[in-house]
């Protein structure tokens, strides 16, 4: 297997340990210094100490496989904003893209299932036409002037043309089963927020 395999799933593994960690280092330690020593610590172990055969980032892999690009970068922005309070996204792109995500999901997954006449995971194998629905929202927002919106159907792009993951679908590179559920619910919290205002 190449090196190159391992870089995403990594990055996964550490993005969303760190994101627990963080999340429940700052309930716990008021001392900024200190959550960062412990952040620092935790991370270590998680991905040296073993635990019955393999470590924690190991069986955080195996029951949540390999994230998607747009998942990263999900976890990325939720990170940074826990530790710096600066987001990478901004609110608007970041509502976008969760609900780009949620409404894919949702119309994907029954259908990659069986659950429909048309398999569209299949799409990913030859992806020549999602590549140019990707560049063609890319080109719109890039149009729109919304930068940051603009780069992020490309990133996914990249990365499968890299081989980045273990995947030869495209699929895999845009869209997972933790982004759409996290997607689902933020969009559901996001419509009863403005219910209830």
């Amino acid at each position: 297997m190449s090196a190159l395999f391992d870089v995403l799933p990594w990055l996964g593994q550490l993005l969303v340990l760190a994101l627990l960690l963080v999340m429940l280092l700052n309930r716990l330690v008021t001392q900024p210094l200190t959550r960062y020593v412990l952040l620092t610590v935790l991370l270590v172990l998680c991905f040296t100490v073993p635990l019955a055969g393999s470590t924690a980032a190991q069986w955080l892999r195996s029951v949540i496989g390999d994230l998607s690009v747009l998942t990263l970068l999900v976890l990325a922005n939720s990170l940074m904003l826990r530790i710096r309070h600066h987001a990478l996204l901004g609110r608007d792109t970041r509502r976008i893209l969760l609900v780009a995500a949620a409404v894919t999901g949702v119309v994907f997954y029954p259908l990659a299932l069986g659950m429909g006449p048309i398999d569209p995971y299949r799409w990913g194998y030859a992806p020549q036409a999602m590549v140019a629905v990707l560049c063609a929202l890319s080109l719109v927002a890039w149009l729109k002037r919304w930068r940051t919106l603009a780069v992020i159907p490309l990133l996914p792009l990249l990365a499968y043309n890299l081989h980045l993951l273990e995947s030869d679908n495209l699929w895999n590179y845009l869209l997972d089963p933790v982004l759409v559920v996290y997607a689902l619910v933020q969009v559901f919290r996001a419509l009863r927020h403005r219910a209830h205002a």
